[in-house]
């Protein structure tokens, strides 16, 4: 047998340099490879957020745009009666009215007023309800008048729209107290026709016009719930929420989470005087306590500009990225910056229903 030489045993080994070479090239290896998937990782969180980003900016302008459209139907663009305008009882809702971080929503918020486009009746021509009454009388034997009062519920609202005068439509609005399917009759909450704007529609001592169009009132309100001590809704500081309500009240627990992670809500106006809509012509309010005459009048809306701010769900993941809320319209955005990323969208919507009758 040939024996090995152990001379030549000790060359083929190792030495300690070639060791510590081959160690250090496979930590860079390792290193590069680390780096990259950390690059990658975080682009991919990136595209996350900014898609997720996209999707609810998109999700949240569809919602309120589709809204915006229906604003108005069934009226003459304001509406008298309940609900008067921040509770002042000479002033009237308009069917479009956005707080400006007041209001009963403690927010930037929007509120939308249209009839309920399946349950549109007539009053009874057969009854003259006065002005000051508590009632209107719909006639039960005309198809399908029970099943529709019989949608209606007690504390919702009905919407009458007169359309039998050229000049002055009136369009009133009152909070139903009970309904009577076997005689058709709606009682209303009578202490709406004390309100000023209601008798300068329908004075005390004339009656109601004849054959109003009526149906259950669609009052949506569009609010951001970014409280978290209240108690209510699913929104807190670290998760703003657009919420839904549906009953023009406050805040409660009925109310529906829309689209998570917006963080702030427009609403601007253009008026048919200021038509085609552009430039600075683009209000933040209405002149809701007018005599008609005014160019910011509630009827008088031509478009709205709706712009939504949604922010990403989480931070930048090492803190690289520096931004702060957005100033939008009339709201100027905080000066104290974070690592959310942040994406506006705004859209232009023509007030379909409120415009046509401004050119009849």
């Amino acid at each position: 047998m040939r024996r090995l030489n152990p001379a030549r045993a000790l060359r083929r080994a190792f030495t300690l340099v070639e060791l510590l070479i081959a160690i250090a090239i496979a930590t860079f290896v390792v290193a590069a490879l680390y780096n990259l998937f950390t690059v990658q990782l975080k682009q991919f969180v990136y595209q996350d957020l900014q898609m997720e980003m996209h999707q609810n900016i998109r999700l949240a302008m569809d919602v309120l745009t589709r809204t915006a459209r229906n604003a108005g139907m069934g009226t003459n663009g304001e509406v008298a009666g309940a609900l008067g305008l921040s509770g002042s009882p000479d002033a009237t809702l308009p069917v479009i009215i956005s707080y400006d971080g007041a209001g009963p929503f403690g927010s930037d918020a929007v509120t939308f007023v249209s009839m309920d486009p399946d349950l549109v009746m007539y009053s009874d021509a057969d009854y003259l309800v006065d002005c000051s009454g508590s009632e209107i009388y719909f006639d039960i034997s005309t198809p399908g008048y029970v099943a529709k009062l019989g949608e209606l519920q007690a504390d919702e609202y009905l919407l009458c729209y007169d359309g039998t005068s050229p000049v002055d439509r009136g369009t009133y609005l009152w909070q139903i107290d009970g309904v009577e399917l076997t005689t058709g009759q709606v009682d209303l909450d009578s202490s709406v026709a004390t309100l000023n704007d209601f008798a300068a529609i329908c004075p005390s001592g004339e009656n109601m016009p004849v054959a109003v169009q009526c149906s259950r009132a669609e009052i949506i309100t569009f609010y951001i719930d970014a409280d978290d001590s209240d108690g209510i809704g699913a929104g807190s500081t670290e998760h703003p929420v657009l919420m839904m309500d549906l009953d023009y009240e406050s805040p409660d627990d009925d109310d529906v989470p829309v689209v998570d992670h917006v963080e702030d809500l427009q609403i601007e106006y253009c008026f048919a005087s200021d038509e085609p809509c552009g430039g600075g012509s683009w209000n933040n309010s209405l002149d809701t306590n007018s005599d008609g005459d005014s160019s910011n009048d509630p009827d008088d809306v031509y478009m709205i500009r709706v712009t939504v701010v949604v922010r990403s769900s989480r931070e930048d993941l090492n803190d690289a990225y520096a931004g702060a809320p957005l100033s939008v319209a009339n709201n100027t955005g905080s000066g104290d910056s974070d690592h959310y990323y942040r994406q506006v969208l705004s859209s232009e919507v023509a007030v379909r229903n409120m415009r046509t009758l401004q050119w009849q």
